[in-house]
């Protein structure tokens, strides 16, 4: 079947990535380029992303296919793939561990598969269609503690929200009595609510290559996640919102109304790399939104 053959190429996609990134990732000499305050590009982002983006094209040249550094367009019927070839590259680009390669399947626009792939852990969270979260083949759940003085939330944030809301978030988790995290790659934060080792997960606004996957893999975990497609997200990003049933209900009660939060910047142009790609040669099958 089709299907079948998608998923599987994608297991090879994910391989390839991690290979890429650890080289990579070992290498003093990276090249990284900054994009905007805060948000950075390497050499290797755009060597995992057209990678991909080559070998679905030759399998599936009729897919769509939007990745952060290069754009491309969602497909209102049939498949569409969305990949973050380096979530987490301000990390990476410093050589701190937190990193990963996101990849998602939409099926007529909507969450069918997805894949997070930790290259140093060479640990792979995985959803499929049947729904069911699995790290290295085995399923995962959620957290299951009730207790949210045991809770462990971790946080995203960008300059696309007020700077004001960052505190709040922070202040309300800290003043009911559990910790955060911000750890910098959101994909990875939600791949790991899926696994347990988070509670939750919150980001006032992430872009769909970052959210749509993690998303999909927390909830076929058990967690409770908002609404981000029915957002708008897969058009202009949405709120990102995954927890544990248990804890779910304390987390909202602490935090600020961050899901009715509008971004300073609410259009997004589904890329990241601007005029940085444009240096960059793309594949003849990749299609860059302007």
């Amino acid at each position: 079947m089709s299907l079948n053959r998608r998923l599987l190429i994608a297991e090879t996609i994910m391989a390839r990535a991690g290979d890429i990134a650890r080289a990579a990732f070992d290498n003093a000499a990276l090249e990284v380029t900054s994009k905007g305050p805060g948000d950075v590009v390497s050499e290797t982002d755009f060597a995992v992303e057209r990678m991909a983006r080559e070998a679905i094209a030759a399998q599936f040249p009729e897919d769509g296919f939007i990745g952060e550094e290069l754009g491309g367009a969602l497909l209102a019927a049939g498949y569409t793939w969305l990949i973050d070839p380096i979530d987490g590259t301000v990390n990476f680009a410093r050589k701190l561990g937190y990193f990963c390669v996101a990849l998602a399947l939409l099926e007529n626009g909507r969450p069918i598969a997805a894949w997070t792939l930790e290259p140093l852990q060479r640990e792979l969270f995985q959803a499929g269609p049947d729904r069911v979260a699995r790290l290295n083949g085995s399923p995962i759940r959620c957290a299951a503690q009730p207790d949210f003085r045991e809770a462990v939330i971790g946080l995203g944030f960008s300059i696309r929200h007020d700077a004001g809301l960052n505190g709040a978030m922070v202040d309300g988790i800290v003043r009911a009595g559990a910790e955060y995290r911000r750890l910098g790659a959101g994909a990875l934060c939600l791949a790991h609510v899926a696994a347990g080792r988070l509670d939750a997960y919150v980001e006032p606004h992430m872009n769909p290559w970052d959210a749509v996957g993690g998303l999909y893999l927390a909830a076929c975990a058990g967690a409770v996640t908002a609404d981000y497609i029915g957002a708008g997200g897969l058009q202009h990003g949405a709120v990102v919102y995954a927890a544990a049933p248990a804890i779910s209900a304390q987390l909202l009660a602490a935090m600020p109304d961050v899901l009715s939060g509008t971004p300073l910047h609410r259009e997004n142009e589904q890329r990241s790399a601007g005029d940085i790609a444009s240096d960059r040669k793309p594949s003849p099958n990749a299609e860059t939104k302007q």
